[in-house]
């Protein structure tokens, strides 16, 4: 026991040199942050078995409950094998996910794959989105709100690799030396246009060019109430002071703002959606998927096609100022 309490003291140093041994020898890239914070750590590979054991650099959640005397037990975080098999059989090798100052970004077999842009703006404003709506109780936005300015000089990257079949070939991780762009998140032009701004009243009841859905079911004789808000959401939408939620679909992604604000949004480009669309036809493969896997390779790509606008507007309460709509 003694020794063991001993030992407490240097688990840190033990699993700093456990993630270490797991990494590769190029830091994460991160733009230079002003302040005092920046951790940019190697890419950390993550190897699961075909019964769905987790093991870095050899070193299994068996092994490391061992050699922490029992102060580390990950056993219980396995991958279920029949996952595992899925992803042996469509020979799904290994999923990247990177970790930067301007995004999340996911590869599969070292294809990139649509990801989720940020900035200092949008990070912001989602920390207080999140105390406005109180998505989370009030310790856990605080420490959001606390995490929110680490989250931009932080590098980290983590490949976990699965079982692959004996008769394929081996498809390498992606070099972590390459750069890592993210996508433009401006507005760009597409084949086809749509712009629909939707208007809420205080009961909850939408229109657009002052034509509402009671006056729909009036003229069409079929309830659209599925189409209406609940009294209270707008209430407490009111409450918090949102005066209306931006939509747009461009050349480069899905674009988000509240108020105003933008949030993060999920960036795309041709070959990233067609990347999408050719992993879903790979892990969905069978008979049953055909239609589906040929609507997602027909209609996936036409997305950075279409540039597309939805407003939702709700009322003002009272004494507020309008917000104007972000620039297109």
């Amino acid at each position: 026991m003694i020794a063991s309490k001993r030992f407490i003291w240097l688990l840190p140093l033990l699993l700093l040199t456990l993630v270490l041994a797991g990494c590769g020898n190029t830091p994460t890239q991160v733009a230079e942050q002003e302040g005092g914070f920046l951790l940019a750590l190697p890419r950390i590979t993550v190897d699961i078995d075909s019964q769905g054991n987790l093991s870095i650099a050899g070193v299994t959640a068996d092994t490391l409950k061992t050699l922490t005397f029992g102060q580390v037990d990950i056993t219980g975080m396995r991958v279920d094998p029949a996952y595992v098999t899925w992803f042996t059989d469509t020979n799904l090798q290994h999923v990247e996910v990177v970790h930067k100052n301007d995004g999340l970004f996911l590869f599969a077999n070292n294809e990139p794959l649509p990801h989720v842009g940020w900035s200092s703006d949008s990070l912001s404003a989602t920390g207080d989105l999140i105390g406005d709506f109180n998505l989370l109780d009030a310790r856990t936005t605080r420490l959001v709100k606390l995490a929110i300015p680490f989250m931009q000089r932080i590098g980290l990257d983590v490949a976990i690799r699965f079982p692959k079949q004996a008769s394929s070939d081996e498809i390498a991780l992606r070099d972590p030396g390459e750069a890592i762009a993210a996508m433009n998140s401006e507005s760009a032009g597409g084949i086809a246009q749509l712009r629909v701004h939707v208007d809420y009243d205080g009961e909850g009841v939408p229109s657009v060019l002052s034509v509402s859905t009671q006056d729909l079911e009036e003229a069409l004789g079929a309830s659209l109430r599925q189409l209406q808000l609940d009294p209270n959401t707008i209430s407490m939408l009111m409450g918090v002071g949102v005066q209306h939620v931006t939509i747009r679909t461009t050349g480069n992604g899905l674009l988000l703002w509240v108020n105003g604000q933008p949030l993060p949004h999920l960036a795309w480009s041709d070959d990233l959606l067609s990347n999408g669309a050719d992993l879903y036809g790979q892990l969905y493969y069978t008979e049953v998927y055909q239609l589906s896997r040929e609507a997602a390779t027909n209609l996936l790509p036409l997305l950075n096609d279409i540039d597309g606008e939805v407003v939702l507007r709700f009322p003002l309460s009272a004494g507020a100022q309008a917000i104007p709509l972000p620039n297109p």
